[in-house]
């Protein structure tokens, strides 16, 4: 895999994305990666920006998602750097949740849910916390202005949760085999993610194989953890 070039490994990337949603939800869709058009970035994309999402076979909703695809700073490792997945209503064609995650966010947690309702009770804390001066609450009564943050870099959800969110939660209609397609691909990302996690911190992961019985060995010394992905939320 390293062998290949970032487009070749962005096109590839967009092909399991195409295989997850065809194996798990019904309707014809097309996922392709495009060209950034700015910075050595490739975008795995739907074609059309909403998918259907039908209940009974009647589009109730809409599905969309892209994820920003570049080189770890290392070169050898696709990554990344920024998705969307989005929930639209049928009814008034506004975002009823959206999954994001970019790595240089600034602020607010690079991968948090945003949910378009509102609770009353929430705009009441918020809005004691608006009327008191030097408090970041800007928009009381917005429930979609807060990102609830969902483990950072390494450990936030993937589009195969959302898929089974939507399924086993929202009663979206789905093919017969989603649940094997579905936990096929989530099983795949966390062992990515698990990799990763252990390229920030070697000698945790290091520690562990000794404790249950392997010999592990270093041939450099001790490399320093990667605090960024560990500590932001």
């Amino acid at each position: 895999m390293t062998d290949l070039t970032l487009e070749q490994r962005s096109a590839l990337f967009a092909s399991e994305i195409q295989e997850t949603l065809d194996g798990s939800l019904p309707g014809d869709r097309l996922v392709a990666s495009y060209k950034a058009p700015s910075g050595n970035k490739f975008v795995v994309r739907l074609e059309e920006a909403k998918m259907p999402l039908t209940v009974a076979g009647k589009t109730v909703a809409y599905l969309g998602c892209s994820m920003d695809q570049e080189l770890d700073r290392a070169g050898k490792y696709l990554k990344t750097t920024g998705s969307k997945v989005t929930v639209w209503s049928k009814i008034d064609r506004t975002p009823l949740i959206r999954l994001e995650y970019d790595a240089a966010m600034r602020g607010a947690p690079i991968s948090h849910w945003q949910i378009h309702a509102e609770r009353g009770a929430m705009s009441h804390l918020l809005g004691h916390a608006y009327a008191l001066p030097g408090r970041t609450v800007s928009r009381p009564h917005d429930f979609s202005s807060l990102h609830f943050p969902l483990g950072g870099e390494r450990f936030r959800p993937c589009l195969e949760d959302v898929i089974q969110f939507l399924i086993e939660e929202c009663g979206i209609d789905s093919k017969d085999n989603w649940r094997a397609v579905v936990e096929a691909g989530r099983e795949k990302w966390r062992r990515i993610q698990l990799r990763s996690a252990v390229r920030d911190a070697p000698e945790e992961a290091a520690s562990v194989l000794r404790h249950h019985g392997y010999i592990v060995e270093s041939s450099v010394e001790e490399a320093e953890d990667r605090l960024a992905p560990l500590r932001k939320w």
